[in-house]
């Protein structure tokens, strides 16, 4: 409860400063009380967010805490061999964030956060723990091998020298250094964790060596251990300390606002929708657009990198799969007809806050189609980048000291570099990026990324830089249509389907053909409604050449019919004859082809059903004559339901209901109760997140383990409790599933 402690000293303004930097506490149902504001900033998902703004400096501070327990800031920079002032500096930033807590002048993490940084020394034990089960004769041994006097000491007097010893730098740094070639190659190995046998007790053996150094310790098991006090100290031993960020220079260019990068891909991302209107993108089998659709629309449209709009048009809402393939949502009317400035703060918010790098998204086991997600690093080097190049400074020198700015990321220097190289691309289509620093919509974008009100606030900044433009349609007599800006989604559908982009760009041309308008005229369309729309758009009578075009292919049109034939009924003469003279059948409307062959534009189902009411006894065949069962109806594909958004609380309201409030004592649901009762491994606070999704169809995170021991993460909307089962819709599948209460490892709010 010491972060609880924390919390509740907090005065009104740092109380709300912690709010806005974690606003996922800020979703319905708040917390009531310090208690469960700690336990929701101490949930999986709260930390994984806070954690990707961490840097360098932040985690060689939180790692040592996390090894070696609460301390105080005196201890903590002479651990760090740093001064205490800037201990005190970067813990206050740790916690401002909620990431760390000060009670009584001890440092101290939540206990999620130091349980996931101590990680890296799981397999190791602690010094005490190692000591208390050795013989005496193996502790003087090692206090003798790290330089000083074990004459006269017993075992408890033994352990306090070592646990001196072992957690001073420089005691630990000479020791280390004085190891042979041998020596420290197996000392580093077991940093690592990697368990290593050896011939310990043979002379020439690295363990014996490392023993009678004092930096393993003989246990009674005979198994030399080493205390992970000392792995943290030979890990920060090789790290420069607290050094601060790095002094990165200015962009070497005048500052740019963007305004020309974003305007092209708001008309590339509205052109691939609207192509995705008139002809759903096509998926692959296992998920998402391949190669071979993303370079037919690369041609047809003139599109650079189709999986970057496809991406964005996903994250943002706009695009999805249907059983035609992915097409645009309901939703992407109203943002095609919002201002500008809406319609860009939408797009470049998403793609800030994708995981995936769009045009980077390849894997060991080759690509993972857009807009399939994926599990990826990229998304945390983009935010790390477009961050440390905010005010000017420089995104090439941003790049080459990324490990500082993001030190959690997991990839190796030519996979880093090409994700950072994708970022830019990236940045510069989207227009936050130009040459070598962030343009004016760029530093606004870094600037309200993360905020509760981002969508809304980076739409006001940026509504000066984006002015709504109407769109110009220019018909010319040489059968093109010119179009500058954004038209209507009206004509924009009319060009898609009647003509064919020729070049695209700041003026789009587009060509009308005889194929490309009795395209349209086989889709539906009338000459008429050509001509009207067309008027309608370009405000001015049609050119003649194309009046005459639209014309001609009229006229032609239909000359040839087509009747659909679904299904021929043969039999013996007298058997048709009857069939045909069956009032009851009249409907079917049944068409003598021959004297042992009728045809009928109903489908095999109706007939049948009509031939066997009738007193008939037909049987269904193939292509191939073969006479086959009807196959059965398919269930109905459940619909889509998309994740609903919570209610959110000002961080001021918040901080001011925390500070002031006497809160009710807490009423436990029949609900929380039981989930409780069956899984003792959530805390209260995620208990009260998952029964008020079920007590108020809402929607929640999860951090589930199934009977196979398969970790993954569902969004899902609890529907029932019954028995050790929680019946819900998982958004995921897109179907209702069954979890096992106790396999739910955290949950955490959906807003």
């Amino acid at each position: 409860m010491s972060l609880a402690t924390h919390l509740a000293a907090l005065d009104p303004a740092r109380m709300t400063q912690l709010l806005e930097q974690r606003p996922d506490v800020l979703v319905e149902p708040v917390p009531r009380t310090f208690e469960e504001l700690a336990q929701r900033l101490n949930g999986v998902d709260s930390l994984s967010e806070a954690l990707q703004r961490i840097n360098r400096d932040e985690l060689a501070v939180a790692r040592v805490v996390a090894v070696l327990g609460e301390m105080e800031p005196a201890t903590l920079a002479e651990r760090l061999c740093v001064p205490e002032a800037d201990v005190r500096d970067v813990v206050g930033v740790l916690c401002a964030r909620g990431l760390a807590w000060e009670v009584r002048g001890r440092f101290g993490l939540p206990p999620r956060l130091a349980e996931h940084l101590g990680a890296d020394f799981g397999p190791l034990r602690p010094l005490a723990v190692i000591a208390r089960n050795s013989y005496v004769e193996h502790l003087r041994t090692a206090v003798a091998g790290l330089g000083s006097d074990p004459e006269g000491l017993r075992k408890p007097e033994l352990i306090a020298r070592l646990e001196t010893l072992l957690t001073d730098p420089e005691t630990v740094a000479r020791a280390v250094r004085d190891r042979s070639p041998a020596a420290l190659q197996h000392l580093a190995r077991l940093v690592s964790g990697e368990v290593v046998y050896s011939g310990f007790g043979r002379q020439d053996d690295p363990t014996t060596e490392l023993v009678r150094a004092g930096l393993l310790l003989d246990g009674s098991s005979h198994q030399p251990a080493l205390p992970r006090e000392v792995a943290l100290l030979i890990l920060l031993d090789g790290m420069t300390g607290i050094t601060g960020p790095p002094s990165l220079p200015p962009a070497d260019q005048a500052a740019a606002d963007g305004q020309a990068g974003a305007q092209a891909g708001l008309r590339a991302l509205t052109t691939l929708l609207d192509e995705a209107r008139h002809r759903p993108l096509a998926p692959i089998k296992k998920g998402g657009v391949g190669a071979r659709e993303r370079m037919r629309l690369a041609k047809r449209l003139g599109l650079a990198e189709p999986a970057l709009w496809i991406d964005v048009a996903a994250a943002t809402g706009l695009l999805a799969q249907t059983r035609e393939g992915y097409a645009p949502t309901d939703a992407y009317d109203g943002w095609r007809e919002a201002d500008p400035g809406v319609r860009w703060a939408r797009s470049a918010l998403a793609w800030f806050a994708l995981d995936v790098a769009p045009t980077s998204r390849e894997t060991a086991d080759g690509e993972v189609a857009p807009p399939v997600p994926m599990v990826s690093g990229a998304g945390l080097l983009r935010r790390a980048l477009l961050r440390a190049a905010a005010g000017g400074r420089s995104l090439r020198a941003a790049g080459e000291q990324i490990d500082w700015f993001c030190p959690l990321h997991s990839y190796d220097d030519e996979r880093c570099s090409r994700k950072l190289a994708a970022a830019r691309l990236e940045g510069e289509f989207l227009g936050v990026v130009t040459a070598d620093r962030l343009t004016e919509l760029g530093e606004h974008l870094v600037a309200v990324a993360g905020r509760p009100d981002a969508a809304d606030e980076l739409a006001r900044r940026c509504a000066d830089l984006l002015p709504a433009a109407p769109g110009l349609l220019v018909l010319q007599s040489d059968l093109t249509a010119v179009v500058s800006g954004q038209t209507s989604a009206a004509a924009a559908r009319l060009l898609a389907a009647a003509a064919t982009p020729e070049s695209p760009g700041a003026a789009t041309t587009w060509r009308f053909t005889p194929a490309s308008v009795r395209a349209a005229l086989d889709a539906g369309w009338t000459a008429d409604e050509l001509r009207a729309g067309l008027v309608a758009a370009a405000d001015r009578p049609l050119p003649q050449p194309l009046d005459y075009l639209l014309g001609d292919v009229a006229r032609r049109h239909g000359a040839v019919r087509v009747r659909e034939v679904r299904t021929c009924v043969t039999g013996t003469e007298a058997e048709i004859s009857e069939i045909v003279n069956t009032r009851s059948l009249r409907s079917l409307q049944l068409r003598r082809l021959a004297p042992t062959v009728l045809a009928t534009a109903a489908d095999v189902a109706e007939v049948l059903s009509m031939l066997r009411a009738a007193g008939f006894a037909p049987m269904p065949e193939d292509a191939d004559g073969v006479v086959v069962l009807p196959e059965r109806a398919a269930d109905p594909a459940p619909e889509t339901t998309a994740p609903r958004t919570r209610a959110r609380v000002a961080a001021a309201d918040l901080a001011t209901r925390l500070l002031t409030d006497t809160p009710e004592p807490p009423r436990e649901s029949p609900a929380q109760v039981e989930l409780a009762r069956l899984d003792a491994e959530l805390d209260a606070a995620e208990v009260a997140l998952l029964a008020d999704a079920l007590d108020h169809d809402r929607d929640v995170r999860i951090v589930y383990r199934n009977q196979a021991g398969n970790r993954t993460v569902r969004e899902i909307r609890p529907q029932q409790l019954h028995g050790r089962w929680l019946h819900a819709w998982c958004h995921l599948r897109s179907a209702e599933r069954e979890f096992t209460v106790a396999g739910i490892e955290s949950v955490s709010p959906v807003g």
